[in-house]
């Protein structure tokens, strides 16, 4: 009751703006639910995901891209991949990578929930049964020699 009544009255905090005074709540919530669940327990991913919400709302994109990173890997271990919260999780991670530039992990993260969102629905990915940002890379690749070919042509015309 005591981790779960400083994490209400952190996300009260929170709301209202008060980043400083939320954050070592979080903290304190983080580590009494470590201390009476243990470190791999969904309940843990959860503080961590506040506590990552909190920092990100500070700016501090590194403290929440490991706070994410680990809530990850919690909900993966203890719930399986298939599980919705990985998937937030992820998402949530993704957003941080935008944040701070990081282009190329946000695009493998966004990929990857939507492959898993696509193989829940139609049962895999092969040729018959494609994630519609499997088709677009195709496409993409496909017109690359059209475009460079029509580049190299206006640039000779201008």
């Amino acid at each position: 009751a005591v981790a779960a009544t400083l994490n209400n009255l952190a996300v009260l905090y929170g709301k209202r703006g008060k980043y400083k005074e939320a954050e070592p709540l979080c903290q304190r919530a983080l580590e009494i639910r470590e201390k009476v669940l243990g470190t791999n327990h969904p309940d843990v991913a959860k503080q961590l995901n506040n506590l990552a919400l909190l920092c990100q709302n500070q700016g501090k994109y590194e403290a929440v891209e490991r706070y994410y990173q680990r809530a990850l890997a919690i909900y993966e271990g203890q719930l399986g991949p298939d599980n919705p919260n990985v998937a937030r999780t992820k998402n949530n991670l993704a957003s941080c990578y935008l944040k701070q530039g990081k282009y190329a992990e946000a695009e493998t993260l966004y990929k990857e929930i939507l492959t898993r969102a696509h193989v829940q629905e139609f049962g895999s990915v092969d040729d018959d049964h494609k994630p519609i940002w499997m088709h677009a890379e195709e496409r993409e690749e496909m017109s690359k020699p059209h475009s460079e070919h029509y580049s190299e042509k206006l640039g000779s015309s201008v």
